[in-house]
């Protein structure tokens, strides 16, 4: 799809639509990238920001550009509500200390592992969230977190696959809540080349990454 062009036409009237479930979108300089969960894809809109306003989980543009949206699959018929996206990147790494690293955390690396394995190196990211725990309810423990982050640093070099960014995303974020915390799972994106990328906060700390990488990403989606 080529960026929507005005040309000399008088403006259409606008209307806020919502995105359709399992899609997600960002502005990145001109640009504005999509995410469909639906077909696990990336898509870029070229030069669309200035037609296109991203509102949450609803666009708001021109009834023509609604339309090719429509047309592509991209919007729903009903509202849905969406946390918002905190933009503001990590501004630190998160402190895991070594000598906290438990029994209990290294098992259920182990578990993590195995369901990654079994879901095989091109699972889609929708089935990646789906075979999540459930997610916890109640404040993080600083230092339980601390102590499940120390075993994935420790042992994920003994784990086979560990390079690729959802991989260790899901393996920690497993061990996570198995040990009844909770992490923002996020997914940013860059243009010029494109590039995907996906790393876990806690408020703005940085669990399983470098601060400064994930910087140059601007976030489209957070489980």
């Amino acid at each position: 799809m080529t960026g929507w062009d005005r040309g000399s036409a008088p403006p259409l009237p606008t209307e806020t639509r919502p995105l359709a479930a399992g899609v997600f979108m960002a502005a990145i300089e001109p640009d504005v990238i999509v995410l469909d969960l639906a077909t696990d894809t990336y898509a870029c809109l070229p030069h669309a920001r200035d037609d296109l306003s991203i509102l949450g989980p609803s666009v708001e543009a021109e009834l023509g550009l609604l339309g090719l949206l429509a047309d592509a699959g991209l919007l729903g018929d009903a509202s849905r509500s969406s946390p918002g996206i905190a933009l503001d990147p990590p501004v630190r790494g998160f402190p895991a200390r070594p000598s906290l690293w438990s029994i209990p955390a290294a098992a259920s690396l182990v578990v993590a592992a195995a369901t990654a394995r079994r879901l095989g190196p091109l699972a889609p990211i929708r089935t990646l969230i789906s075979a999540l725990p459930s997610p916890p309810v109640g404040h993080a423990d600083t230092a339980r977190v601390a102590a499940v982050v120390a075993a994935f640093t420790r042992l994920l070099p003994w784990v086979p696959d560990q390079g690729a960014c959802l991989y260790r995303a899901f393996v920690l974020l497993s061990m996570l809540r198995r040990a009844g915390q909770n992490a923002v799972w996020v997914f940013g994106v860059r243009t010029w080349p494109f590039s995907a990328h996906c790393w876990l906060r806690i408020g703005d700390a940085v669990l399983d990454d470098d601060p400064e990488r994930v910087s140059h990403y601007t976030p489209i989606m957070e489980v």
